[in-house]
């Protein structure tokens, strides 16, 4: 499972909400924010990190509401959001890139544009006063507790870190590079030390307000780039044998001059594994019989979790028997 957070923040100058929820919570996401503003209360402002559906899903049922609300978001996102969050064409809106930041009386807000953590139209939100950074998906984790804050939920650490991986992995590995960006944005231009930050709020999973600088640094190191080993690896499935031989011969000729090698026959290994042993590795073979005109299902399921961010300058070949 997984949660969908939204922030609330009522400030001198109007109440600001932080992203939304997807569309089938619109009523739930509406309940709570009454709940804390009461039946005559106003959204003066609506700060969008992020536009994918989970972000701006609920979007049209908050503005029915909060009509004279303005949406606050990075110009890619004020586009996307007419078309994913269906927005009325008079509905109020900001440009974050133009505004900067936002003066809310007793509360400063400072936008970070960090296009491609995971999507073009993304941004961090500082809260100056508050020390709190509003990171929309980075430093989340797919894992369901009805606990809010990380420090609350330490009888699940193990889930919790295999959560942060596995997110991580499939949201932000092909924007490694952004990430470190990210970082350093982060490190450099909140205005204050990052050292400094009360809590971390993100759009999946528990608030950060401990392990701040760990969960940083996690992820700047699984952003750098892999140090390649001169190795190859080698998978395949055979039907009745000759593919396997070519693959033992392969195999040889590559030994002989001297470059490692790791066999995986998929019967016995796994696409996962093949994957994980490739992640290093500057080659990849691929060796499959004929079956009905194609490659055995193992085989395209491997060249799909290929990525060209990710496995660039790789040398990858395939072969078969026929």
């Amino acid at each position: 499972g997984t949660s969908y957070n939204a922030f609330l923040l009522q400030t001198e100058k109007g109440n600001v909400l932080f992203e939304t929820c997807k569309e089938n919570f619109a009523a739930e996401c509406l309940s709570r924010i009454e709940s804390v503003i009461g039946k005559e209360g106003k959204i003066d402002y609506i700060v969008l990190n992020h536009t994918e559906p989970d972000h701006s899903g609920s979007l049209i049922h908050i503005l029915e509401k909060y009509s004279d609300a303005t949406v606050i978001a990075t110009p890619a996102a004020l586009g996307n959001v007419k078309y994913i969050g269906h927005i009325k064409d008079d509905t109020k809106t900001l440009s974050s890139a133009k505004l900067k930041t936002l003066d809310l009386g007793n509360y400063h807000l400072k936008f970070m544009l960090q296009l491609f953590l995971h999507w073009p139209d993304t941004m961090m939100t500082v809260i100056g006063e508050m020390k709190v950074l509003v990171t929309c998906d980075v430093f989340g984790g797919h894992c369901a507790d009805e606990r809010v804050f990380n420090d609350q939920m330490e009888d699940r650490i193990k889930d919790m870190d295999d959560a942060y991986r596995h997110y991580f992995d499939c949201i932000f590995g092909p924007f490694k590079p952004y990430v470190l960006k990210g970082i350093d944005m982060i490190e450099t231009k909140m205005g204050f030390p990052a050292d400094e930050l009360k809590a971390i709020c993100c759009s999946h999973g528990p608030v950060l307000r401990t392990n701040i600088r760990s969960n940083i640094e996690r992820y700047r190191e699984w952003s750098q780039p892999p140090v390649l080993k001169n190795k190859v690896v080698i998978t395949y499935g055979s039907a009745y044998g000759y593919t396997e031989a070519m693959a033992l011969k392969i195999a040889e000729g590559i030994k002989s001059v001297g470059v490692a090698v790791s066999i995986h026959d998929i019967v016995k290994s796994s696409v996962e594994k093949v994957l994980a042993d490739f992640a290093n590795a500057k080659g990849l073979l691929l060796g499959s019989p004929t079956l009905v005109e194609d490659a055995i299902p193992p085989m395209m399921l491997i060249l799909r979790n290929l990525n060209p961010i990710v496995h660039c300058n790789r040398f990858i070949q395939a072969f078969g028997s026929y």
